[in-house]
Formats: structure tokens, sequence, C-alpha cells
């Protein structure tokens, strides 16, 4: 499926680009500041960053990712930042009086680690507010078992369902001890 925001801006890399809950991990090759044409045709001087993988369309960068880019990588200086990585991820900020989801820097990066659901099988994700490693932390310390988020919530579900079964089933012989007395 194609998000509409795809046809705005197509040179750029932008949140519109990631899948709920993805996260990029990307190699930068240069910055550098270009004149950036807007959709509403508005020409700007920004720094963009360009990526070494292949198929990755540059990123513009804002004030609050070059920040998160200097902390992460302990210099404020753009040449330094080259062959470097940093994690992107899509986030809802508060801009121009709206909630808008953002493209933003992390404050990690992602080192690739596979770490696999117990129930499923498949790859244990990220969050934008947790890294994978930390997905499997938070499963295994509530379920016991490292979990995937779809597996955690199905057990989530499982669980509700069969306290909701085991509650009914005590009023149940509540109710026909009360009656057994009653008579």
């Amino acid at each position: 499926m194609t998000h509409w925001k795809k046809l705005t801006n197509p040179d750029y890399l932008g949140a519109y680009a990631l899948e709920k809950g993805q996260r990029l991990t990307l190699t930068i090759k240069y910055i550098q500041e270009e004149t950036v044409v807007g959709p509403d045709g508005k020409k700007e001087n920004c720094p963009v960053c360009h990526f070494a993988e292949k198929d990755v369309k540059p990123m513009i960068l804002n004030a609050t990712n070059m920040k998160a880019i200097t902390a992460l990588l302990g210099t404020p200086y753009i040449e330094e930042w080259a062959n470097r990585q940093i994690t992107v991820a899509a986030e809802k900020v508060k801009a121009f009086g709206e909630i808008v989801e953002a493209l933003r820097v992390q404050k990690t990066v992602d080192k690739g680690e596979k770490i696999l659901c117990e129930k499923c099988g498949k790859p244990i994700l990220p969050t934008t507010k947790m890294t994978a490693a930390e997905v499997a932390k938070y499963t295994k310390s509530n379920t016991g078992t490292e979990m995937c988020l779809d597996c955690a919530r199905e057990y989530a579900a499982q669980k509700k369902k069969q306290q909701e079964e085991t509650a009914q089933k005590t009023n149940q012989e509540v109710k026909e001890s009360t009656e057994d007395e009653n008579n």
C-alpha cells in the first residue's frame, strides 16, 4: 500500500516511509547543506544526511535530530559523523499545534541482534521505546517466555479470558453452595 505522504516529497526519507514500529539502522555517508524544494514549491537551505546503504533516500535533518546525533556520536562536527551508524524511527511529536509523526534519531543504535520469539519463532522487533532485547526481557519478566509483541498480546488476552472463566466458575460454585445451604 502507498501512504499518501510518499507522493508529497519523494526525494527524502520521512516517517511515512516506515512501517508501524519499524526502526532503521543506517550508516551516515555524508551531510551537506542543500536547497530543498518542499511539496508547496518553497525552497529552503537544509542540512541533508546521505546514507551509505543503497535504496535509502537522504534525510533532511532538523535541529532535534542533529542534537540527537551529536549526543549519540559524541561530537557536533558533521565531518566526524561519516561512516557512523544511527537508528531512526517514527515518533508522534507536537508540531504546528498538531500531533504528527516525525522521523527521529534514537538515543541508541540497534546492533541488529536477532532474538527469536520462543512461542512463534519469529524475530522479536524493537519498538520506538524499547530495543528488541528490552522487549524480550520485558515479556520474559511478565510471562516467563521471551515473546514478540503479537504473541505477548495473545498471551495477555488468553490469560484475561482464563481469569474471567475462573471468576465465573467461582461465582457459580458460591451461588450453588449458598443455594444448598438454604435448602
